[in-house]
């Protein structure tokens, strides 16, 4: 049988992963390159749109007569704040600005279109890796050697730094004496997210991100207006950060990691990457959930054992009688303290 899904928590394997631009655009990079997570790696324009300026309204005249008014020409060139129409009084006259930076595209009763500078998007690595392929003209695929934790949760953003475990155990929250002088530019670890206030402090201390085991359900919708990704491990509540996290983020303390906190579908789940030097040749992650067997390592997602770490010890062909009288197919369960316990395969997460 299969467990509800699988969760990759991997010291060293192959990562490939896409980094995409939101339009067509032009790179910078060649196939093989090596690239940092700091570097430009292709450009593209995204165009604003237009702005409307109901100018006869404003000036209080007649929509055929707004060109008497107009200081600058169909076409031409506009700056922010500067002026684009003027009418003489005897009091000095009214003038007004443009309020973006463009082209006046059109004048059409009484109105003024402007179409506004494009943007210039610059799309970065945002990981140590080499460049292996394009996709086209969207996109380019960076591949690297290193670590990698799939989290549960992510805040939408993406960032990078150098990681710091700012707790001894896995279930201590993130406190404000943890951030220091020292946290500038840093990924922070703890297990649990008690205070947002927290967060705020870390933002003015200028922290690269965090990885969080569990965050207060009533929190979710604050996270996202932090400059900083945040990462979630396990799931809301209070839950510990499970061992094997924990215990890799440890060893990989020092090490700069990136984090992609965009959550989409099952195979796109935010992750931490943790490039390492390259040394004997590994496979690549697998994305494929296998039938659980006899000695994979789980975490259950039952209370109340939300987030406890065990290994499998016996599974069934028959479906099992649980405890509110159900019979559902399932996995017995050794947990790191020893306990035993039968969990129905709905319950389980496969940890790789």
């Amino acid at each position: 049988m299969l467990a509800s899904g699988a969760t990759t928590v991997n010291q060293n394997t192959r990562i490939s992963r896409e980094r995409r631009l939101p339009q067509a655009g032009e790179f910078v990079v060649t196939i093989g390159q090596q690239v940092t997570p700091v570097q430009v790696i292709a450009r593209a324009s995204q165009q604003r749109g237009y702005t409307i300026v109901p100018a006869a309204e404003l000036l209080g005249v007649a929509p055929e007569t707004l060109s008497e008014y107009l200081l600058v020409e169909e076409g031409a060139a506009i700056q922010k704040k500067k002026p684009l129409l003027h009418r003489r009084s005897l009091f000095g006259g009214q003038h007004y600005t443009s309020p973006v930076n463009g082209v006046l595209y059109q004048v059409t009763n009484g109105r003024l279109i402007l179409q506004q500078t494009p943007d210039l998007f610059e799309l970065r690595a945002m990981m140590h890796g080499v460049v292996r392929s394009f996709l086209g003209n969207r996109g380019i695929v960076i591949e690297t050697q290193g670590a990698l934790i799939e989290a549960q949760w992510g805040s939408g953003r993406e960032g990078y730094g150098t990681i710091k475990v700012v707790v001894d155990q896995r279930e201590s929250p993130l406190r404000a004496e943890h951030i220091g002088a020292d946290v500038r530019g840093a990924v922070l670890v703890a297990g649990h997210l008690a205070q947002l206030s927290v967060l705020e402090l870390a933002e003015e201390n200028s922290v690269r991100g965090v990885i969080i085991g569990s965050v207060p359900a009533e929190y979710i919708s604050e996270l996202s207006r932090f400059r900083f990704p945040i990462l979630v491990t396990e799931g809301f509540g209070n839950i510990a950060m499970s061992a094997p996290v924990f215990d890799l983020l440890q060893k990989c303390e020092g090490r700069e990691a990136t984090l992609l906190g965009i959550a989409g579908s099952t195979w796109d789940r935010p992750e931490i990457i943790i490039p390492i030097p390259e040394s004997d040749p590994v496979a690549p992650a697998s994305r494929t959930i296998e039938p659980l067997r006899i000695g994979n390592q789980v975490r259950v997602w039952r209370n109340p054992y939300t987030g406890k770490v065990g290994k499998i010890v016996a599974t069934y062909k028959r479906s099992q009688a649980t405890e509110v009288g159900y019979r559902l197919h399932g996995a017995d369960v050794a947990l790191e303290d020893g306990q035993v316990l039968f969990v129905p395969y709905a319950n389980l997460d496969m940890i790789r």
